[in-house]
């Protein structure tokens, strides 16, 4: 899956921040929101280094193992014992490293049924998942890929999106993930005609 992490991961924690959304205010849900759909692209932070050193998979980078993620999302909750505020306090923190985990875990579930991930880096990168095949055709990577069978698997996500997260309490969630959305999409574009 090339393009739509950042949806799939505010699908993913929009249950979550729903279910404890009296209890924040909305500078809390703004930074939850902002947190949670960054972390379900924070994986793919590597492609730009992986393209530049000529690496094929960067899925078997420590960017897309559990652990380092958990190290992260244990960190931030223990934070919340620092906290004395009632504004991103303890309540907060607590959420945060929920949300944070969950958008990694929205991630790393879907680069493991489209082609698998190092599930165990640091300590082994023995790639799981399964294959993404994709069929090879005159052209480029991009091409490939937008005649798959994965596009509309692309294209449903997207329409799940655009029909569970609409109207005004969603716009900032809408407006962050199609952002990452079109990033996604230009990057894949230029790294397919450049770097293929």
């Amino acid at each position: 899956m090339y393009l739509n992490h950042s949806t799939a991961g505010a699908l993913a924690i929009k249950p979550i921040i729903d279910k404890y959304t009296e209890d924040l205010t909305e500078k809390e849900r703004s930074v939850l929101w902002i947190s949670g759909i960054t972390a379900a692209i924070l994986p793919d932070f590597d492609i730009a280094y992986s393209v530049l050193a000529g690496v094929d998979d960067h899925r078997s980078f420590v960017t897309h193992g559990l652990f380092l993620y958990l190290v992260a999302s244990v960190t931030i909750y223990l934070l919340s014992y620092l906290q004395k505020k009632d504004v991103f306090g303890k309540k907060f923190f607590r959420m945060l490293s929920v949300v944070f985990l969950v958008g990694i875990l929205s991630h790393l579930f879907i680069d493991f049924i489209f082609g698998g991930i190092a599930f165990f880096a640091p300590f082994s990168y023995q790639i799981f998942g399964f294959n993404m095949d994709i069929q090879k055709r005159p052209g480029n990577r991009f091409t490939d890929y937008t005649l798959s069978k994965y596009m509309l698997v692309e294209i449903m996500i997207f329409i799940f999106f655009l029909k569970f997260l609409k109207g005004k309490k969603y716009l900032l969630p809408r407006l962050a993930s199609l952002f990452y959305f079109f990033m996604a999409l230009i990057a894949f574009i230029t790294v397919s005609f450049i770097f293929d």
